[in-house]
């Protein structure tokens, strides 16, 4: 990936996050990437290509922030909590990840293309939670709880994004640790 390119996911990332997806322009991107219009719509002819490459963007600093995290020498418990309360994204820096997230999302209800994307990006989570909690509690019928548990960590990402004041991330990471402690025992 180039360098102008991944200024461009960045711009891009960013509008969403202080704007939303309405707010997105070539012009908005071009400015904040400091690159031309024509390179903008060059790499990003539509507004849903632009929020597909904001969402990779987004999910390619998840999953860097989820490698420092997770060591292969921690128990498949210790990774399914981490890994769990990386997906309510409690950290300040994480709330661009959050939002994008819930704007692709949003975009996913009525964009059959994102909607195809964001099932994947969900059935690949689920799949590896439910691998982990396999590892972790085998009596537990894996697939079922490995979705709940999404579905769980889903809600308090949002919750997080947009009402802080009423689920505070400190609040989002106990309710998530409290389900997974639950959950292995």
């Amino acid at each position: 990936m180039s360098a102008p390119y991944e200024r461009m996911a960045d711009a891009v990332l960013r509008v969403l996050v202080a704007e939303g997806f309405e707010g997105v322009s070539v012009r908005k991107v071009a400015a904040l990437a400091e690159l031309s219009i024509g390179a903008v719509q060059h790499h990003f002819p539509t507004r849903d290509a632009m929020l597909a490459a904001a969402m990779d963007r987004a999910s390619g600093r998840f999953l860097a922030r989820l490698s420092e995290r997770l060591a292969a020498e921690m128990s498949a418990a210790a990774r399914l909590e981490a890994l769990a309360v990386a997906l309510v994204c409690p950290e300040p820096g994480d709330r661009d990840i959050s939002v994008a997230w819930l704007l692709r999302l949003a975009r996913a209800a009525v964009d059959e293309r994102t909607a195809l994307a964001h099932r994947q990006d969900w059935i690949r989570m689920s799949r590896w939670l439910a691998d982990l909690i396999a590892e972790a509690a085998p009596g537990v019928e894996a697939e079922s709880a490995a979705v709940e548990l999404l579905a769980l960590l889903d809600g308090l990402a949002c919750a997080v994004a947009v009402e802080p004041d009423r689920v505070s991330p400190e609040l989002a990471e106990r309710i998530a640790r409290g389900h997974v402690q639950r959950l292995l025992n």
